[in-house]
């Protein structure tokens, strides 16, 4: 039994066995939640197996996998069998200060009782025990199909928590989303961006719920908080910005007050049927599915007089193709010929820019360049610039010589990158290090499209950067960027 109809029937059957009465009443004043839970409040929630348990653990600033603060377990199926509250210091940094995580059962793994447990477990601790909170942060694997589990856990999250409030206080966690090169990379070959994602799941969700509007989202990697990944810039830029934007997003929504099982039962009560609660969504999609039928078969019946039409332009041509025989075969001859010539022009692009000495900051120019392309690209001196002929797979790689402090980008189409960062701090005043050379590089891999521009800037610049090298090289070519 799932769904609204299974939520009713539950709670129905709990408010009357005397289970309800008995928990709020020995449970003390809702008004006044003991222990006293500090906000911002955020509560996880989401399917089994969509890393909850890991993120709870990640934002208390523990490790991924310490059960210390929150049980976690490989796998798709839920570890945490309870609603646990705890509080936290948010990613273990005292400039945060204390907040209240807490951490629900997996919806989907209950086995043949279904979520009933799950529901009346979450409504205990957070009414009887928490009281209320600042954001649902919903958790979703996007490698996983959005499958009855999810359509039931949004259709139960609107009966536990009013549906027309719930959505003003819901934020979206996209689990298990790296940002390796490799993983980067992959999405970038396939078109699947952070945006992209957040409007996919937002539309699932509208289809079946009472949400009207986007839904903001965060894409925080648990992973990233293992010591071994502490060294890879790009996934610890994108670590920090989506915790700070959940700390901002909790700190700025206000309280949503959490309902009883009383509530919840007198607000179910008020729509026509077990099933009313969602009528006024799929009336309206019903409705717009009859009038995309009726335009079909319009648009079926002028396709037939075109098809009719098309059959006799048909029969016409096919005389037209017995003559064209002829010359297909004469310049079968010319093709085989130019095959060999197309076959030798191989493209490729290898070049490099040198720039001797830079002693202020922005966009960096060049002495001489080196190297060739087959496609007639070249690394402009006077502007520094790179324009991309060939779409394509492309390895570009940047190093030099510092003196002081120097950090310097690559820009794409005039926008910064900033997880391509090269950075040099040596000009601490602390003895032998002060001003002191140093030597570095950094190698990226961007899948560019025609016209595309690369170009390298100089963002902070306190001595020099000199024997700079600028290299772009074509890995391959390929027009799915």
């Amino acid at each position: 039994m799932t769904g609204l109809l299974g939520t009713f029937l539950l709670l129905l059957s709990v408010s009357s066995s005397g289970l309800a009465w008995t928990f709020f009443e020995t449970g003390g004043s809702l008004d006044d939640p003991t222990p006293a839970y500090p906000y911002p409040r955020i509560v996880l929630m989401g399917p089994s197996g969509a890393g909850k348990s890991t993120l709870a653990n990640v934002l208390s600033g523990c490790l991924p996998n310490d059960n210390s603060c929150f049980e976690t377990c490989a796998g798709v199926d839920s570890c945490t069998q309870e609603t646990s509250i705890n509080v936290v210091t948010y990613l273990g940094d005292d400039a945060y200060g204390s907040s209240t995580l807490t951490d629900t059962p997996g919806f989907g793994d209950s086995g043949i009782e279904g979520d009933g447990p799950i529901i009346t477990n979450i409504i205990e601790a957070l009414k009887h025990n928490l009281g209320d909170a600042n954001v649902i942060l919903l958790c979703i694997d996007y490698s996983q199909r959005f499958g009855p589990d999810l359509q039931n856990m949004v259709t139960e999250l609107e009966s536990l928590f009013g549906r027309s409030q719930v959505w003003d206080h819901v934020a979206i966690e996209v689990t298990k989303w790296a940002f390796t090169d490799a993983a980067i990379l992959n999405r970038n070959r396939t078109g699947v961006t952070e945006e992209s994602a957040l409007h996919d799941i937002n539309q699932k969700i509208m289809e079946i719920s009472h949400l009207n509007k986007s839904l903001p989202g965060v894409f925080i990697d648990s992973f990233a908080a293992f010591p071994e990944e502490q060294e890879d810039e790009t996934q610890q830029f994108y670590f920090k910005k989506y915790t700070q934007e959940l700390w901002d997003l909790a700190l700025a929504t206000p309280t949503l007050q959490f309902l009883s099982i009383e509530d919840i039962l007198a607000e179910l009560s008020e729509c026509r049927s077990a099933n009313d609660c969602l009528t006024e969504v799929l009336e309206g999609r019903l409705t717009q599915v009859e009038s995309d039928v009726m335009k079909n078969m319009a648009q079926i019946s002028n396709n037939d007089n075109k098809i009719n039409q098309n059959t006799r332009a048909i029969d016409a041509n096919n005389a037209n193709i017995g003559s064209n025989r002829g010359k297909i075969n004469s310049n079968t001859n010319k093709i085989n010929l130019n095959a060999g010539a197309i076959d030798a022009l191989e493209i490729g692009v290898g070049m490099c820019a040198f720039q001797n000495l830079k002693t202020d900051t922005g966009t960096i120019t060049y002495d001489s360049t080196s190297g060739t392309s087959t496609d007639g690209s070249t690394i402009s001196t006077s502007t520094g610039k790179y324009i991309v002929k060939t779409p394509g797979l492309y390895s570009i790689t940047f190093s030099a010589y510092t003196h002081g402090r120097a950090h310097i980008y690559l820009h794409k189409d005039g926008a910064r990158q900033d997880h391509t960062l090269y950075r040099s701090n040596q000009d601490r005043q602390d003895g032998d290090y002060y001003y002191q050379y140093d030597q570095g590089s950094k190698s990226v891999v961007m899948c560019l499209t025609k016209n595309q521009e690369i170009q390298l800037g100089a963002a902070v610049n306190t001595g020099s950067i000199s024997h700079l090298h600028f290299c772009v090289t074509l890995l391959s070519a390929t027009n799915t960027c």
